[in-house]
C-alpha cells in the first residue's frame, strides 16, 4: 500500500457535509492523511477511476443522495479492484453488511465507531504492505467478491443486480445509464434493458409504509405511527422498490398510488 509522507491515505464519500467534517477531523487525529472527500457517489467513482486520485482506503456512506453506497462500491471495484473500501452508516450496519461485502467492501461500521474504523484501516494497510488484498488473499488473486474490470464489464449487463434488495432508500440506483451521464470513461455499449415484470404483492407492513408515504407523511412520522425504526422503514421501502423495479422511493409511491389505489 502506497503511503504518503508515511501516512495512510483515505478518502470519504458522504452526502452529509457535517458528518464529513467530523469524520475528517477525527480520522486526521488518528494519523491518517485525508486525500479528498465527496458528497456524491458519482464524484467518488470518478476520482477512483483516476489512479493518481485513488486513496489507500475509501470510506463509503451507505446512504447517499444520488445512488446507494453499495452501487459506489460495485462501480469502484470495477475500475479499481484492489482498492480497499469500508462502508459506514448512521443506521444498523447489519442492514447493509451482506450486500456491501458482495460489492467489495471489507465491512460496514457505524459512523460513531471511529476506533473500529481506524483499526480496520490500519489492518488493511498491514495486509497491503504484506502483499495481501482486503480479503487476505495475494494481491491480484480473484475471490468470489472480486473481479477484474474486464471480467466485470463483460458480465455487467447480464449479472444479477440486486443492489437495493435489503438496503435503505437512497435515490436512483447506479446504472450504466447513470454512469454515462456522469463520466465519459464509464460509457459502454450494451443492449437496452427490458422492463421486468413488477410484483405488487406487498406485505402488510410494506403496504402500511407506502400508504403513509403516499399520504405525504415523513419517515419520522411513519416510524412513530407504526412503532418501528427508520432503518426498518428504509429496508422495507428498498424491498418494495425491488418488487416494483422502481428507480427511487417517489416512483415506488407513484406506482402504488396508480395500481394499488393508495
Amino acid at each position: 500500500m502506497e503511503q504518503r509522507n508515511g501516512r495512510i491515505t483515505i478518502a470519504m464519500v458522504d452526502n452529509d457535509a457535517m458528518a464529513l467534517m467530523a469524520l475528517r477531523s477525527l480520522l486526521a487525529r488518528e494519523g491518517f492523511a485525508i486525500l479528498w472527500t465527496a458528497q456524491l457517489g458519482a464524484a467518488a467513482i470518478q476520482r477512483c477511476i483516476r489512479a493518481q486520485d485513488r486513496p489507500d482506503v475509501l470510506l463509503v456512506d451507505m446512504a447517499l443522495t444520488d445512488m446507494t453506497g453499495i452501487d459506489v462500491c460495485r462501480a469502484v471495484r470495477r475500475w479499481a479492484p484492489e482498492l480497499s473500501m469500508i462502508g459506514m452508516t448512521a443506521y444498523d450496519p447489519a442492514v447493509y453488511r451482506d450486500a456491501a461485502l458482495d460489492a467489495g467492501a471489507t465491512d460496514v461500521i457505524s459512523k460513531d465507531d471511529i476506533t473500529t474504523i481506524a483499526g480496520i484501516i490500519r489492518r488493511l494497510a498491514v495486509q497491503r504492505t504484506a502483499g495481501l488484498s482486503a480479503a487476505g488473499l495475494p494481491v491480484g488473486t480473484q475471490s468470489e467478491r472480486t473481479q477484474s474490470p474486464e471480467t466485470y464489464a463483460a458480465s455487467y449487463s447480464t449479472a444479477d443486480q440486486r443492489t437495493s434488495a435489503d438496503l435503505p432508500d437512497n435515490g436512483r440506483p447506479f446504472t450504466e445509464t447513470a454512469a454515462q451521464a456522469t463520466s465519459p470513461e464509464l460509457r459502454t455499449t450494451h443492449e437496452p434493458n427490458r422492463q421486468p415484470a413488477r410484483s405488487f404483492a406487498l406485505s402488510a407492513q410494506q403496504s402500511a409504509i407506502m400508504r403513509r408515504y403516499a399520504d405525504g407523511r415523513s419517515t419520522e412520522e411513519i416510524a412513530s405511527e407504526l412503532g418501528i425504526s427508520k432503518g426498518t422503514i428504509f429496508s422495507q421501502v428498498a424491498r418494495v422498490r425491488e418488487k416494483l423495479h422502481a428507480r427511487d422511493r417517489d416512483e415506488a409511491v407513484a406506482l402504488c398510488r396508480r395500481y394499488l389505489r393508495m
